[in-house]
């Protein structure tokens, strides 16, 4: 484990600049530094770098963050692994903890379990090109397949020889033992080697590292499957695994899309070609892991299927997890007797990408169509196609996405919208009941309000926004002091009962903490002020290298913006009438204090007035008086406060 002093060491040392000057080309504006996205496809610059905030922003796909956060998003490494990039960079050397006998132990083994998948890796790909086995039976079938050698060179592809333990026999000439060997799951039940007489397909992790292989069979035979897969180890986990990610991650982000196909030879024939955006899920059924894996390079997704109708529907049923994930899903179905391996070879890549512009539909209304043409006018099967379709159209989380399709399939199917906005609601009700059921008992209870409090909105906005988009909360007031406090706190201010304008700011709302709405707006403010009791040093950076990614993307948000001031003094022109908007946070700070104040109060207000309403309704005079007293005292406190802005108007 690094310890805690190396990494803040690290963060220390890493210039967000510096760092991201080794992949994107940066020009200077203003205070900030600017270039074309690494993450998406566009022309005109909207990726941002404060040098002085040591933190990046993409204006156009939303991503952000600091040093460490870009090296994984970029090169896709786990967080330890991007801190040993940047290590690598700055020249630090990295210190590690003590940990106890076992865990020092066990990650030991796990790194020499890496090293044997790499001395493995060499080993197929030796036999492949220097063996005479191997260049007859695996080098002719590849290039029988029509793939070239810069193919089989970049997705590291093998042979296997058909002797039982070849590769058993050299692992242990380098010094690999059996117990190794079997948790590389390289060594069969008998003591010999896993794979024999295959077609090796190395499956690496998102860094590049082999992780696993998968062996294509030489001769037709009964003894064994045509493809045979690694299992499962410490170290392969297929749920969390595409094939080709690594080569594909690139591509993926740049075409802001990502192709999903079935098989290895679909992979290599479509990168072969120029579509260099694809993975495969290897014959199993997508993963909530595989879906997220995707969304770290892109919202989209275009899965290629055969006509096989069957196999169609099969697939389909696994796909409303990647609505789940609030990704947009594609589908093309290709010609009839094609897969995307022989598609491509035959039409080559104009085509193809002629022919994905022109087929590829988005999922929901593929599925619509789909349905509908097997209920053929049948009102039976029509009402099953409904039930089938809403519990799809209920995993959209997005309720505006959501209504959208909604009022799309109403028209595909010919029947009344409303009906299909009633059903989808009841779907999300089961669909939230049945995700509780998997909640532990001891909190499923507290988390039951939550979830009943999130459907009713969902509901409510998905009715609405047949008509129009429903009214959202407000928290503009909030999220202005998290920015003014995340920005400015540890400013000095003129002011000799405070230290800091984040005193001021804790000063002055200490009575209204607790009235804070919104969950990360408020987690952030508790902590800043149990930091700053505590007599903490507080910085930006804190919350930029928060544990809680929620915490740190907001952070991002609020500490970048996409304007520069004009730089008036570099033209003799000195602002007259007040401060540079970066100097006048103390103002700042007041006036969003001062609007936080006026919507609790106006809260108070319409609360008040729902009591006399309801005092009222049952004669109950003495309260209502009493609250009516109130309710001019409420007024007189609004009056005192709007008098103080120039331009704010009340709807009453």
């Amino acid at each position: 484990m690094i310890a805690r002093k190396s990494i803040d060491e690290v963060m220390e040392n890493a210039r967000i600049d510096e760092v991201v000057a080794d992949f994107v080309n940066l020009k200077r504006r203003g205070s900030n530094m600017i270039g074309l996205c690494p993450f998406h496809n566009e022309k005109t610059p909207s990726f941002s770098v404060s040098p002085s905030k040591n933190i990046f922003k993409c204006f156009g796909c939303g991503r952000g963050g600091d040093s460490v956060r870009f090296v994984m998003e970029h090169e896709g490494y786990e967080y330890v692994e991007a801190i040993r990039y940047l290590a690598e960079k700055y020249g630090i050397k990295l210190e590690e903890t003590k940990a106890d006998a076992e865990t020092l132990q066990a990650e030991r083994e796990r790194e020499t379990i890496y090293k044997v998948l790499d001395f493995a890796l060499a080993f197929f790909k030796k036999q492949l090109t220097e063996t005479e086995e191997g260049q007859l039976a695996g080098l002719n079938y590849l290039k029988e397949r029509g793939f070239r050698t810069k193919t089989i060179e970049s997705f590291g592809l093998g042979y296997a020889p058909d002797q039982s333990n070849t590769l058993i026999k050299e692992a242990k000439k380098a010094g690999f033992t059996d117990e190794i060997l079997k948790r590389a799951a390289l060594m069969n039940q008998h003591g010999g080697d896993f794979f024999r007489n295959r077609v090796i397909f190395p499956i690496f992790n998102i860094s590049g590292k082999p992780i696993a292989f998968a062996g294509r069979q030489m001769v037709s035979s009964d003894r064994g499957p045509k493809y045979l897969n690694s299992p499962e180890t410490e170290v392969y986990l297929k749920r969390k695994v595409l094939y080709g990610i690594y080569n594909a991650k690139k591509a993926i982000r740049q075409e802001e899309n990502c192709y999903l196909v079935e098989g290895y030879t679909d992979v290599l024939s479509l990168f072969q070609s120029g579509v260099e955006n694809v993975v495969a899920s290897s014959g199993t059924a997508l993963t909530p892991d595989q879906i997220r894996l995707i969304r770290r390079y892109t919202n989209r997704i275009t899965i290629l299927f055969d006509s096989d109708p069957a196999g169609i529907k099969a697939a389909m049923r696994g796909l409303d997890l990647i609505l789940e994930e609030n990704m947009d899903v594609r589908l093309a179905l290709l010609p009839e007797g094609d897969d995307p391996d022989s598609f491509i070879r035959r039409e080559g890549l104009a085509n193809f990408q002629q022919y994905m512009a022109e087929q590829s539909k988005d999922f929901i209304l593929f599925k619509t169509q789909l349905l509908l043409k097997e209920a053929a006018g049948d009102p039976m099967r029509k009402s099953a196609l409904v039930k089938d379709l809403v519990e799809t159209l209920a995993r959209i989380p997005e309720s505006i996405k959501r209504s959208a399709f909604i009022t799309e399939c109403a028209h595909l199917m010919k029947i009344d919208e409303h009906i299909l906005v009633r059903e989808t609601n009841k779907a999300i009700t089961e669909f939230i009941r049945q995700k509780q059921r998997g909640i532990p008992r001891d909190i499923a209870q507290s988390e039951k309000e939550t979830q009943d409090k999130i459907f009713q909105e969902e509901a409510k906005t998905a009715s609405a926004s047949v008509v129009g988009l429903s009214e959202l909360t407000d928290a503009f007031q909030e999220r202005d002091i998290i920015r003014i406090l995340l920005n400015y706190g540890h400013k000095e201010i003129p002011d000799p009962g405070f230290s800091s304008l984040a005193e001021y700011i804790f000063a002055s709302l200490d009575e209204i903490l607790d009235d804070f709405e919104h969950t990360v707006y408020k987690k952030i403010i508790l902590e800043y002020k149990t930091m700053l009791d505590e007599s903490k040093a507080i910085s930006p950076t804190h919350f930029t290298n928060h544990t809680d990614p929620e915490i740190q993307h907001l952070t991002v948000e609020l500490l970048t913006t996409p304007y520069e001031y004009a730089s008036w003094e570099e033209h003799d022109i000195p602002l007259q009438i007040q401060l540079h908007p970066d100097e006048n946070y103390k103002l700042d700070a007041h006036n969003a204090i001062l609007r936080l104040k006026l919507k609790v109060v106006m809260q108070h207000i319409a609360e008040n007035m729902n009591l006399i309403s309801k005092f009222q309704e049952e004669g109950n005079e003495e309260d209502m008086i009493i609250h009516m007293r109130m309710h001019n005292d409420l007024i007189k406190i609004r009056e005192q406060m709007t008098s103080q802005f120039k331009n704010v108007v009340l709807k009453v």
